[in-house]
């Protein structure tokens, strides 16, 4: 086990970005006129494709867009949607694509069809006194359909609305009628199209399927309905619909399927007895429509449950089994009875066993395991598709005993003409219980029916049967019985007597029938009856069963109902107390005792009612009230005369506003005195008040209303303002402040009044400074006083009754200004360090002073603050507000106060808890064919807290997705390895700490995981003048993962160190020119690729520039060639010399005549000659001489040409010649030989992988590759599962001369099958099978049938 040795590819792979010209698929709808209605939307949806992406551009008739257009593009599709379409959107919208590889372009023309504008220049042609003649012109606008009518109205200046005169002219000109000479008139015409007789197809989402949704099947666990198709379906198919459900307590729909074809489907799964809704929306390609609902359905059966069965009987029984038997219930509750259960239970216990483990049909069931001597009792319970119903009354109990065997035959012994005297034998088998007596039966011969013949029990096996007719028939028939058949009320005590002529004896027998208990004695005793309880009491039974009473089973019945309800399951006394029962309501009630044996007989209660023995009071009387106030008044009253029989608990007091019509509960809870402050009163509002009783029995009725009290205080004057004083000045105003006055007269001071006094006035002048209604605030600015002049202030209250006593401020007061440095006030949270976490908001409240009011200034850390930042001052404090901070708010805050007389500045430092910044100087320290080294140095703000570890990502740059590389790393570099060479990647890294995972810091350009390439192949010269030198050499032999850009090539002069370039070229050669004659020349060749340049490859000599002067030579390759009538020919034959020869052409000894076929070519290197359409006498010896200064050749074997007619059978023929010019005798002949076109019949080359089956995951890409050959080229088909493929954004079918190759993207589990390729020519065809197989998630599909007694249901998918 292990890895394989590595197989590697033959070549180099060079990994380039693949171009793909842009592609769109116009739909055959847009292909045609696409037709909207005015008020639509128009929805232009078209697919698309390219490598790279193209970028997408729409205009409409070579103009931008209007700004309404919705344009939305992706790699896939381009969607442009207008909504609320109107005329001027009628138009040919052009859309363009372009990439590097190319660009596309295709058109869309959109009709709107809309009303037409106005008709043009309407004007009277004539006029008399009973008509008017009207004239217009077409609008200039048809509303994209033809104008069929014209619609001409008339209104009377008098009047507000137009009339119809006509509303079909079919013409631009109408004269109307019948108008009343005098009076003046309105007149206008609207142009009518063809708009509402065209059907249009809007296209645009669906709309509510049609409903309503018709419930088809209702069961407990599934409902089936169904619906119609939408009537409006968007103007293109419906592709599916959406189902969804909720039950109605909750308002969260649930999606049941999406992918809906039909009108019907099955909800399954419900649960029984809860109700639900549902709703079905469609789905077009453009999106999904509203949704149709249905009504609420309860998930349950639409019948019931069935009835009980009839009371079962013992049918047979043994010592271990008992067959019962029984009848099929009334009612079966609107379904057939699919079965029954059976149960059973011993005679003295309480606890029923089904016996029954499958569904019994029919009406007999074989109970066996049964334990000898023990007495059973049984019941059935039915069951149908709705449920199981109840169970049946018990049977009688049974004991589980073999059958006595029949006592022998009966013989007569003794027979007279009235009595006959029979004789039996005891049963063989007495049921393993003592024989206690037997029954002797008979009946007259030949039809008569059997009677007993005895009526006291029977101890010997002989008896008499008298009273007999004489000469008449009988039959007799003897029956056994044992002491198991005994019952409950067969025990007690028996007395046996003996008697005879010497006297008689009797002793006293005891029997005790173990059994369920009897019934108690009775009456049932019912005493305290009140509104919600009552006492029973009992006596126990006087038959106990054998057994000690354990306890009674008390119930309870309405009688109105016929259903008994357990009240008590276990009261062991002899007495229960029942409450909760409902007040009115007639009850009866039933005792059960219970012992070891099981529950005996009832004893029924008679009926009582649950009721109050006592009534409501009588109202509360002498009402008063006192203690008035604006929002509250006190209640006295006093008790009831009569309280109804029962105490009081309490009392109920109310009000009535004069201004309302209802009377208003005021105590929310008992109220037990007999006074009562009712508070929360409107000022001024009249209110009268009433008290009601309540006791047990209930509320009694309200005593009298008192007479309507005014909710008001008593008022006065308010007292002087406190303490009056200046708290601030200038050289023009005074600041006085003060505080409200200790008494405020009862009611809200509403204002006060500041007054003036100038102090060297000879009499005291006050002036009012606020205004005359007063100031709110127990502070005002008295402003515009002179100068230098003393004055004296005074304050007063004022009230609704008025203004009260002034209070002074004290002493003279000489307005003059006060400078004072500013100051801050920083709260002692901000100066320690403050912390806040991300997404908070920052709020610094600082409040200053200083005099004049100074200037604040907000920095951060030396600059200034950000512009979402916040700032707000006033004359006494500013603040800064920064909402969702972030950590690039972390840094320290200078505020800054300054005015004439100073300035003071502090600092607050806030350090904002987040993710981290992104990691600084991120870069790449060194790149190999197989690693990256990235280095970073810390973020510059670590979000509060310190940096736990570094994550670095990596993402190829052909995906989306970056993919993690480490999560933990704690340096500050990493090396990312193994790395696909060649590939190109992103990187980025991001930093960690306690508060999570912060920015990222990237390399914006993608890295190409390669290194310096290998130094150049075999370097040469190719030619050399006196002035450049031509060089060629090879590839390197490994590029380093990376592409090559260009080659270096520098070059040395003999007797330098220094090598400088010369020239920088992509291909594998170049010339290097300006150079001196006569000198020498080093030259080396340098790949260079992303990474840098590799080694150099150096010229082995130098290289002398110089003229370079050899003898002309021709060397054909052949000395024969063959060309067929009427087919081009075309030979070129090598050619060098320096300085270039000159080539002369001749045939047959003669010079080559040129003619429009004819034609001689030269180039640096060859001369070419081209025949076309070759005819018989272009055949012949061709010859060739070249020659320049140094002197001439000829080549030696001169070239002939030979020609044949297509299809023609030839005898070819040899004749040597030597060089003396003597031909020998022709060789034998061939034989025939046909002149015809070579064919090969197709052939093909894969891979060896293709010869498996090709397996591929799910989302990856996978291709199809083959190389072709074949004479004629043959014709290439791909087909899958026997179905040709076409292309397709995700199938892109390549096929070239030589090679057949399908790339499909993205694979899903569809895309698995068997691929063909047909390969077909005129030689014969070929076929490749390519199986090929996509690993995805599973699919499964569920089928649920049910099964009755029928057989099995429809499946549910």
């Amino acid at each position: 086990m292990g890895v394989s040795e590595p197989a590697q590819t033959a070549d180099l792979v060079e990994i380039v970005e693949r171009e793909e010209i842009p592609d769109l698929e116009l739909d055959v709808e847009l292909r045609r006129t696409l037709v909207i209605r005015s008020g639509a939307s128009i929805r232009l949806f078209i697919p698309i494709k390219g490598r790279p992406t193209p970028t997408v551009t729409w205009t409409k008739e070579d103009s931008p867009l209007k700004t309404r257009a919705i344009i939305d593009s992706t790699e896939s599709y381009t969607l442009l949607v207008i909504p609320d379409c109107n005329r001027c959107d009628a138009g040919k919208y052009d859309l363009t694509l372009e990439n590097n590889a190319g660009k596309k372009t295709a058109s869309v023309v959109v009709r709107v069809l809309d009303s037409p504008a106005p008709p043009l220049n309407l004007k009277p042609k004539a006029i008399d006194k009973e008509s008017i003649t009207l004239e217009w012109e077409m609008p200039l606008i048809d509303g994209g359909a033809k104008i069929t009518n014209y619609i001409i109205e008339k209104r009377e200046s008098t009047r507000k609305a137009y009339t119809a005169v006509i509303t079909k002219c079919e013409t631009c000109s109408i004269r109307v009628s019948d108008l009343a000479e005098g009076l003046e008139y309105y007149f206008r015409v609207s142009a009518e199209n063809e708009y509402d007789s065209i059907t249009v197809k809007v296209h645009d989402l669906p709309g509510p399927p049609k409903g309503p949704i018709k419930l088809d099947k209702i069961s407990c666990t599934f409902i089936e309905f169904s619906w119609e198709a939408p009537e409006n379906d968007g103007g293109v198919p419906i592709n599916n619909y959406i189902v969804e459900m909720r039950e109605t307590t909750s308002q969260t729909w649930v999606e049941l399927s999406s992918l809906i074809i039909r009108t019907t489907f099955k909800a399954t799964r419900l649960t029984t007895g809860t109700e639900y809704q549902f709703r079905v929306k469609a789905k077009n390609r453009y999106g999904t429509g509203p949704p149709l609902m249905s009504e609420a359905v309860v998930a349950a059966y639409p019948f019931k449950v069935p009835g009980p069965p009839g009371t079962p009987k013992v049918v047979t029984f043994t010592k271990d089994t008992m067959t019962i038997g029984w009848n099929e219930p009334v009612s079966d509750g609107g379904s057939e009875v699919i079965g029954y259960h059976v149960e059973r239970k011993e005679r003295n216990s309480i606890v029923w066993h089904r016996i029954s483990k499958a569904l019994v049909i029919g009406n007999l069931f074989k109970s066996a395991g049964l334990e000898d001597g023990v007495a059973y009792e049984f019941r059935v319970i039915a069951e149908n598709i709705a449920g199981i119903g109840k169970p049946s009354k018990a049977s009688e109990p049974m004991l589980a005993l073999d059958p006595v065997d029949p006592p022998g035959q009966p013989v007569p012994i003794h027979v007279s003409k009235n009595a006959i005297t029979i004789q039996w034998t005891k049963p063989e088998y007495d049921g393993g219980f003592k024989i206690t007596g037997y029954t002797v039966e008979k009946r007259d011969l030949p039809a008569g029916r059997w009677i007993r013949a005895n009526f006291t029990n029977i101890i010997e096996t002989t008896f008499t049967i008298s009273g007999l007719t004489q000469d008449e028939s009988y039959e007799f028939r003897v029956l056994a019985r044992n002491s198991a058949g005994a019952k409950l009320e067969d025990g007690g005590q028996y007395t046996l007597l003996l008697k005879n002529p010497g006297g008689e004896k009797s002793v006293q027998v005891s029997i005790c029938v173990l059994d369920k208990p009897g019934l108690p004695e009775g009456p049932i005793s019912i005493t305290g009856v009140t509104s919600e309880q009552c006492c029973l009491s009992w006596k126990p039974p006087k038959q106990d069963g054998g057994s000690k009473i354990t306890h009674y089973i008390v119930e309870k019945r309405e009688t109105s109902r016929l259903l008994w309800t357990v009240v008590e399951p276990k009261v062991q006394a002899l007495y229960l107390k029942i409450v909760k029962l409902l007040e009115g309501n007639e009850y009866v009630f039933r005792i059960l005792p219970v012992n070891k044996f099981g529950v005996g007989e009832p004893l029924q209660s008679s009926a009582v009612v649950i009721k109050n023995p006592f009534t409501p009071p009588d109202a509360p009387k002498g009402v008063e009230v006192s203690n008035v106030k604006k929002d509250s008044m006190v209640i006295t009253w006093e008790v009831p005369t009569n309280d109804g029989g029962t105490p009081i608990t309490g009392y109920i007091i109310e009000k009535h506003d004069k201004e309302g019509i209802r009377w208003t509960r005021c105590n929310m809870k008992t109220v037990t005195n007999l006074t009562f402050k009712v508070a929360g009163l409107l000022e001024n509002h009249l209110y009268e008040f009433r008290v009601s009783a309540e006791n047990a029995a209930g509320v009694s009725e309200a005593s009298s209303a008192t007479v309507f009290y005014k909710a008001l205080d008593p008022v006065f004057k308010p007292g002087p303002p406190h303490n009056p004083k200046v708290l601030d000045m200038t050289k023009s105003s005074v600041v006085l402040a003060w505080g409200k006055p200790i008494y405020d007269g009862g009611c809200e001071i509403q204002g006060y009044i500041v007054e003036a006094c100038e102090s060297k006035a000879v009499a005291d002048e006050w002036t009012m400074c606020s205004p005359p209604t007063g100031v709110k605030l127990t502070r005002f600015n008295v402003e515009n006083l002179k100068e230098k002049q003393e004055y004296k202030f005074r304050v007063c209250a004022i009230n609704k009754v008025g203004v009260g006593e002034h209070a002074d401020v004290a002493g003279p007061i000489l307005p003059e200004d006060k400078t004072e440095e500013p100051d801050l006030d920083i709260d002692a949270e901000f100066r320690k360090l403050v912390r806040i976490k991300a997404g908070g908001s920052l709020r610094m409240f600082i409040p200053f002073k200083g005099r004049p009011t100074p200037r604040i200034k907000w920095e951060k850390d030396g600059g200034q603050i950000k512009e979402t930042a916040h700032t707000e001052t006033t004359s006494s404090h500013t603040s800064l507000v920064i909402d969702k901070v972030n950590r690039a708010d972390s840094g320290k805050y200078t505020v800054t106060a300054e005015n004439s007389a100073g300035a003071k500045s502090e600092t607050i430092i806030v350090k904002v808890l987040d993710t981290p910044s992104a990691p600084i100087n991120f870069k790449v320290k060194e790149i190999s064919k197989e690693s990256v080294t990235l280095t970073w140095e810390p973020p510059s703000l670590d979000g509060g807290a310190k940096i736990k570890n570094y994550i670095v990502e990596k993402r190829e740059s052909t995906r989306k997705t970056f993919s993690a590389v480490v999560t933990n790393c704690h340096k500050l570099s990493w090396k990312v390895e193994p790395l696909q060479e060649g590939c190109s990647y992103y990187f980025r890294v991001l930093a960690e700490n306690e508060h999570g995972i912060g920015l990222p810091a990237d390399i914006t350009d993608p890295l190409k995981v390669s290194e310096v390439p290998q130094c150049p192949g075999k370097l040469s010269v190719v030619d050399v003048t006196k002035t450049s030198v031509s060089l060629s050499w090879e590839r390197p032999v490994h590029d380093g993962g990376s592409r090559i850009t260009q080659y270096l090539v520098e070059m040395q002069v003999k007797g330098n160190d220094k090598w400088s370039g010369c020239a920088n070229v992509k291909t594998l050669e170049a010339v290097i020119s300006n150079l001196n004659p006569g000198e020498e020349y080093t030259f080396r060749v340098i790949a260079i690729n992303d990474k840098g340049k590799s080694d150099p490859r150096t010229l082995a000599v130098p290289v002398q520039a110089k003229d370079l002067v050899f003898g002309p030579d021709v060397r054909p390759a052949f000395s024969n060639y063959s060309v067929l009538v009427k087919k081009d020919l075309q030979v070129e034959i090598p050619v060098s010399g320096r300085p270039k020869p000159k080539v002369t052409w001749t045939k047959d000894g003669a010079a080559l005549k040129f003619t429009t076929r004819v034609n001689i070519s030269n180039t640096a290197h060859s001369t070419v000659l081209s025949i076309k359409e070759a005819a018989r006498e272009d055949g012949g010896m061709y010859g060739i001489n070249v020659s320049n200064v140094v002197g001439q050749k000829d080549n030696q074997d001169h070239q002939e040409l030979h020609l044949y007619r297509p299809y023609q059978r030839i005898i070819w023929l040899v004749i040597a010649k030597n060089a003396v010019g003597t031909i020998s005798k022709p060789s034998y002949n061939s034989g025939p030989i046909a002149a015809l076109d070579e064919v090969e019949p197709p052939k093909f080359s894969i891979d060896p992988e293709y010869t498996q089956t090709l397996i591929v995951n799910a989302g990856d890409a996978f291709k199809l590759d083959v190389d072709v050959h074949g004479k004629p080229l043959p014709a290439i088909q791909w087909f899958k599962n026997d179905k040709e493929l076409e292309n397709t954004i995700r199938c892109d079918i390549k096929n070239t001369d030589n090679r057949a190759l399908i790339i499909v993207k993205d694979a899903v589990r569809q895309d698995g099958g068997n691929y063909t390729l047909q390969l077909t020519n005129v030689a014969g065809s070929q076929t490749v099978q390519f199986p090929v197989k996509v690993l995805d998630k599973p699919e499964y599909k569920i089928q649920i049938c049910a099964i009755n007694k029928l057989g099995v249901g429809e499946p549910a998918v």
